[in-house]
């Protein structure tokens, strides 16, 4: 293989895993199992405290926990990979935050530390461990008559038709 692509191979894995852990947050913030469930091998390991055990087991009590909250949000950056030809060691930063009463926002901080592998359908978590730094709560502020203007994010799911249907295989 040229060393062009042996790049352009690096290139799309990293791309790929991008898109499993964009995949992933939407996933949660959305309510949506079917795509969780593409974000994992079907032998992942998972490990966030509260659970820690096969991937099956955990998307159950994961999305339990994420429907108690009227509103979800996920964002994760700071990707760092190291591809080592069908696996990969990754590392990312992730922050997280809910309401359960629209009155209070619970803000969580922490690293995510995966193990990646390629699949026919890209490139998938096989092994998924949350570190949490930090968690808060903090108040939400009152918009007043600006509010009136915009859509509200709170109580939203993948049957609501703001949410769009990306990333979904093609038939």
């Amino acid at each position: 293989m040229s060393n062009l692509e042996e790049r352009l191979n690096i290139v799309e894995a990293q791309l790929s895993i991008q898109q499993t852990i964009t995949r992933y947050c939407r996933a949660l913030d959305w309510l949506d199992e079917d795509l969780l469930r593409r974000c994992y091998t079907a032998d992942a390991y998972v490990d966030y405290g509260f659970y820690a055990g096969n991937v099956e087991g955990f998307i159950p009590v994961v999305m339990e926990i994420e429907r108690q909250a009227l509103h979800r949000w996920h964002f994760l950056s700071n990707i760092a990979s190291e591809i080592h030809g069908d696996h990969a060691e990754v590392e990312c930063y992730g922050m997280a935050t809910s309401t359960y009463d629209g009155k209070a926002l619970n803000i969580f901080a922490g690293r995510y530390l995966m193990r990646c592998e390629q699949s026919p359908s890209g490139w998938l978590m096989s092994h998924n461990q949350y570190v949490l730094d930090y968690n808060f709560t903090t108040q939400v502020t009152d918009l007043g008559d600006a509010m009136g203007q915009l859509q509200s994010g709170v109580g939203l799911a993948h049957d609501h038709r703001l949410y769009r249907k990306l990333d979904r295989p093609s038939s």
